[in-house]
């Protein structure tokens, strides 16, 4: 993160929270990553690196929430304070990170199942937030329009670091860097 020029925190127990796109861009699965660290009193590096997805499922790929196309939260960027953590009415009043800054977006409107990165936006919200997405693990269906989130069980740890952030005096607010798995390649 470092090289690409976005803040890692260090200060204890001030969490690092987002995510990498792997290269497969097929839609419906949870074939990405997730991710929180944080250094502990001691500076010791903490956290969970988990399945996820940070795209739409099939269904609203084909069928997008916008005439514009499906949103896909762009990648190799840093959201600054753009997530907040919210234990009720985060996302359909349920406990999630809900989108409470602008991001930058692709716009996809081929209605295919592969993610296309075109049809760049800045500074947009759409409604993208970090949420649960069941209990089934392997197809993601209808629970992403856009968001990006995880199985039910692993959100759960999402939540709890989120809890701690703020009990340490934080707060709720979280910034949400969005890499690619390119970005590790040198």
């Amino acid at each position: 993160m470092k090289s690409l020029e976005m803040v890692v925190f260090t200060r204890p127990f001030d969490m690092n929270l987002g995510a990498v796109r792997t290269k497969d861009n097929k839609s419906g699965k949870f074939n990405d990553w997730i991710y929180m660290f944080y250094h502990d009193e001691d500076g010791k590096l903490c956290g969970i690196v988990e399945q996820g997805t940070t795209d739409a499922g099939l269904y609203y790929r084909e069928n997008p929430m916008t005439t514009k196309g499906t949103c896909i939260i762009a990648h190799s960027r840093q959201y600054r304070g753009a997530f907040t953590y919210m234990e009720k009415g985060g996302h359909r009043g349920q406990e999630a990170f809900r989108q409470t800054g602008k991001l930058d977006y692709f716009l996809d409107n081929n209605k295919d199942e592969y993610l296309d990165f075109v049809n760049l936006v800045i500074g947009k919200i759409f409604n993208t937030n970090g949420h649960d997405m069941g209990d089934r693990g392997e197809d993601v269906h209808t629970w992403s329009a856009g968001c990006w989130g995880a199985i039910r069980k692993i959100m759960d740890k999402f939540y709890e670091l989120a809890k701690l952030q703020i009990q340490k005096g934080f707060g709720a607010k979280f910034t949400f860097t969005m890499l690619h798995e390119n970005d590790f390649e040198l």
